[in-house]
């Protein structure tokens, strides 16, 4: 009985970080790439998914949005440093992003980023984590604007040493 809890947490990070398909170990499902469009101010391009690189893959990341910049700078300005130093960072992470940052940071489940090598700005961090990016979930309206501060701080200050 004691055990039912752990295995059904990993039951369902099984679940989440799966593909959802299911094979047998006779049967393999292989396709082929399906062409991924790519639009241009100019034109449109149809390429095979191989061929396309993501941001990443390319040592680039996208850009954040002006108005996403915008809004962290406010949120930073606002935040009082003693609201911060009120927050259990390092617990917020554990809760929040080791799921696919890893308590380190570095784990990179489903296409998570490892936090460890990351170069963005605090502005850009509190963005990230308002709005989410990609995979990555939005927190505005699940953490308060102190804990979306306190978490980026975290991740800055210890996570990339």
């Amino acid at each position: 009985m004691k055990y039912l809890a752990p295995l059904f947490f990993f039951l369902i990070l099984a679940i989440a970080c799966g593909s959802g398909e299911k094979t047998t170990p006779t049967s393999k499902k292989t396709t082929a790439p399906k062409p991924v469009e790519k639009v241009t101010a100019s034109k449109t391009e149809t390429t095979s998914a191989a061929s396309v690189k993501s941001s990443s893959e390319e040592g680039k990341t996208e850009p954040v949005p002006k108005e996403q910049l915008d809004k962290a700078k406010k949120i930073l300005k606002k935040v009082k440093d003693s609201e911060i130093a009120a927050v259990n960072a390092k617990k917020l992470f554990k809760i929040h992003c080791a799921v696919c940052h890893g308590f380190t940071g570095n784990m990179m489940i489903n296409g998570a980023k490892d936090l460890t090598k990351s170069k963005i700005s605090m502005e850009e961090s509190v963005a990230q984590v308002y709005f989410g990016k990609g995979l990555m979930t939005p927190y505005k309206g699940v953490l308060k604007d102190a804990e979306i501060v306190a978490l980026s701080k975290y991740v800055q200050e210890e996570l990339r040493k």
